[in-house]
């Protein structure tokens, strides 16, 4: 049995996470697209999942998926840029990245989007705030209606530049871990 589930994460984790759930429940991911996941009821079996961000393009991006498919992990479905993973739950861990740095790598991809819109969103407001201030007339509704939306951009990209370093942080290897060779 079919079942198709509309659903948005902004964090990358968490909707690992919440597949790692469906999962367990016996939920097999056959394909996902914009927010939509289309799962498939195949209980008693357990699945894992894994998002990845390769950093391959082109032929070797086609080679490294083909790598994880002979090593018995699944490719679902490919889409903005990652790559959604599934192994059964009987046939061991999912690990795609064992060492650290690989790890820190992958999480400061995973989260760089908060950068991304923050940093725009927070030049906009501030450019638009001085454009306001040397051309509106300090007086009436315009002028405070516009001031508002450029204090709210400049707001809203400083808090999405703030959890942006707030999840990498989270994610970060430590400091004497860094300085150790493998």
């Amino acid at each position: 049995m079919k079942t198709t589930v509309k659903k948005t994460f902004l964090d990358i984790h968490k909707e690992e996470e919440w597949l790692n759930e469906q999962g367990q429940n016996g939920l097999m991911l056959t394909h996902y697209h914009g927010g939509e996941y289309e799962f498939e009821n195949v209980s008693p079996a357990k699945y894992q999942y894994k998002i990845d961000l390769p950093a391959y393009t082109g032929s070797k991006k086609k080679e490294y998926l083909a790598f994880l498919e002979q090593t018995g992990i699944t490719v679902v479905t490919e889409y903005g840029g990652r790559v959604y993973l599934r192994k059964n739950a009987a046939d061991g861990p999912l690990d795609v990245y064992t060492e650290k740095k690989e790890i820190a790598k992958q999480m400061s991809k995973r989260y760089s989007h908060f950068f991304a819109i923050g940093i725009p969103q927070l030049m906009v407001g501030l450019i638009m705030l001085i454009q306001t201030l040397y051309y509106v007339k300090p007086e009436g509704v315009p002028f405070y209606i516009t001031m508002g939306i450029d204090a709210g951009l400049m707001i809203s990209g400083i808090i999405f530049f703030i959890m942006g370093i707030q999840k990498c942080r989270k994610y970060d290897i430590p400091r004497e871990d860094k300085d150790i060779w493998e």
